[in-house]
């Protein structure tokens, strides 16, 4: 049952103050966190990333028919506020990373992967909840601008327009996400060419070894060093990968249950200390080098376990669920303002976090949408029944 308390708890709290307290009226334009009390944010800087997730969450949940009554709407006056500020045209376009929502001047003017594919997503909702051409025409220009702009000769994308490095792959994680919900949403053989070309690089440079474990940072030919930090682990992106191979699978109609098992495996294993459920933000080898505890890497545990219930029918993962959502509830969104949370605990639980990220709000999201689509779902099957 936890997991539908945490369900209830989003949508009856968190979602509503967000839509609320999230969005700056003034500026049309989310805003990045929240402060320890609730306040928004008053200083203008604000990410690309950040804006696109609250815009995907809104035009999500309004499409499912959860959102408050002006989602929607206040999603696509957001989408054009950032497209008019943050949109560069040319043959090296693409979204820049950051800007001031108050001057709307951009602050950092790189065209990062990350940001990129955070857009897509946003895009792929902000179509699939409206079905106005002009948000399809923008998934196009923005796959091309990604394709151009951050073309490597290695495989994948550059980490940005400077060719930073080391190379991530987590900006790629995401790319392959956004391309998964255009796919499931408005299908195109584009789409899906783009979407077998993302999810290829788990096999080919990211888990290295066949049963992992998932590695972070790279070189610029892929290549494992430790000048590129590549001993950094996340347990978090393992658990995050698991639910994204599942939808995968389900699309493509292949069987990666056994990466899927290994990744989760390897998570708990390197990523919790003794007598805790949570999972620690960064490891090295199996040591904790992160003396923190982030929200969202234990969302993507329980979506983790969410997701190997729904493919292999297991109680056993659903129990792991719901013993992550009360401890999620218990420890992370208690003593906060209404609708919000603690961003990050110590090893003793100890709330460390300086602000309430927005970026938080879409982990959350992500983890409830399928459940609440379930129900939705099951709702017009009894509906259309009883007619």
């Amino acid at each position: 049952m936890s997991v539908q308390q945490l369900k209830r708890v989003f949508l009856e709290d968190i979602l509503p103050t967000w839509s609320k307290s999230g969005f700056d009226e003034t500026c049309g334009q989310f805003v990045e966190h929240l402060e320890l009390d609730g306040a928004p944010q008053e200083a203008g800087e604000v990410r690309t990333r950040t804006v696109a997730r609250q815009i995907y969450v809104h035009a999500h949940a309004a499409h499912v028919g959860v959102a408050p009554s002006a989602s929607l709407a206040m999603a696509e006056r957001a989408f054009a506020n950032l497209h008019r500020v943050a949109w560069v045209r040319g043959k090296r376009g693409g979204y820049t990373r950051s800007f001031n929502r108050h001057t709307e001047l951009v602050t950092d003017p790189v065209r990062d992967l990350y940001d990129n594919a955070c857009v897509l997503l946003a895009l792929s909702w902000l179509l699939t909840a409206t079905g106005k051409d002009v948000y399809r025409h923008q998934i196009e220009q923005t796959i091309l601008a990604i394709d151009r702009t951050l073309a490597d000769p290695f495989g994948g994308w550059a980490e940005d327009s400077n060719g930073t490095l080391p190379r991530r792959q987590n900006p790629h994680m995401h790319y392959l996400e956004a391309t998964l919900a255009l796919c499931e949403n408005n299908r195109t053989p584009k789409h899906m060419r783009s979407e077998g070309k993302a999810f290829a690089l788990l096999r080919s440079h990211f888990l290295v070894a066949p049963n992992g474990p998932l590695h972070e940072f790279f070189g610029p030919q892929w290549e494992l060093a430790e000048r590129y930090g590549s001993d950094r682990l996340e347990p978090g992106h393992m658990c995050e990968w698991v639910w994204l191979a599942t939808r995968h699978d389900s699309l493509a109609r292949s069987d990666n249950t056994k990466i899927c098992l290994d990744l989760l495996s390897t998570a708990l294993a390197v990523g919790r200390t003794p007598g805790s459920l949570f999972l620690v933000d960064t490891v090295s080898a199996d040591k904790p080098i992160s003396p923190s505890r982030r929200l969202w890497p234990q969302v993507e545990m329980l979506k983790a376990f969410m997701a190997l219930h729904e493919r292999l029918g297991c109680p056993g993962y659903r129990t792991e669920a719901d013993d992550v959502a009360s401890a999620i509830l218990a420890a992370y969104m208690t003593g906060v303002p209404h609708g919000c949370w603690h961003d990050c605990l110590d090893l003793n639980e100890v709330p460390t976090a300086r602000t309430i990220p927005a970026s938080s709000l879409y982990h959350l999201w992500t983890a409830l949408a399928k459940p609440v689509e379930d129900v939705r779902l099951a709702d017009s099957i009894r509906d259309a029944e009883s007619c």
